[in-house]
């Protein structure tokens, strides 16, 4: 009975490990696109307001705006102001806050495409995964903290109304970073089952 029980164990091992496999493959290629796509976008936004390009990039509602559809469908949006109406020192000072504001988000997709490529390798738990991990909490983190530096500066530089500007997606950031962090312990735990089973073997 305990030898056939084994036996069934040991045919559903490979089984879901090959299918996380080929999951994780998917995923690595789809976290890939989506982070060129993201870093493309990124790259585009900062130099429109690096270089002032004040009919498409500026600032509305104490944030930064973009202008994405032809103006004579839309129009102006009321409270658009094009980034060309702020001095240079502004303007660079934006695209510096603006990287800043992209970062954990780039952050949170390459580490996110590096769990996917170990799962692709059939690696669970162990120590990569557990470090992975821990920069997507951090990245969260500061996903919910870095908004509130921004709109800060960007209000001592006469560019937003507000000095302080609390969004609910910052609160989920900082809740799913927290609760990351609890799951981290998780997979520390299970790569420390793994790193004895691999010594006992």
């Amino acid at each position: 009975m305990i030898r056939h029980q084994t036996e069934v164990d040991g045919g559903e091992m490979p089984a879901a490990t090959d299918r996380l496999a080929r999951r994780g493959r998917l995923f690595f290629v789809i976290a890939s696109v989506v982070m060129a796509l993201m870093a493309a976008t990124a790259a585009l936004q900062v130099l429109m307001l690096l270089f002032r390009v004040g009919d498409r990039a500026g600032m509305m509602n104490g944030g930064f705006s973009f202008i994405v559809t032809p103006e004579d469908q839309i129009g102006i949006p009321a409270g658009f102001v094009a980034i060309s109406r702020y001095a240079i020192w502004q303007s660079t000072l934006a695209a510096g806050l603006l990287t800043l504001r992209l970062i954990p988000g780039l952050v949170i997709l390459s580490n996110l495409t590096g769990l996917f490529r170990l799962y692709a390798r059939r690696l669970i738990f162990t120590a990569d995964n557990e470090v992975l991990m821990r920069r997507i909490a951090w990245a969260l983190i500061a996903y919910a903290v870095v908004p509130l530096v921004t709109h800060t500066t960007l209000y001592f530089a006469g560019m937003s109304p507000v000095a302080v500007k609390l969004e609910l997606r910052q609160l989920d950031a900082a809740v799913l970073g927290t609760l990351l962090f609890a799951f981290v312990n998780v997979v520390a735990f299970g790569s420390e089952i793994e790193r004895d089973r691999a010594g006992f073997f």
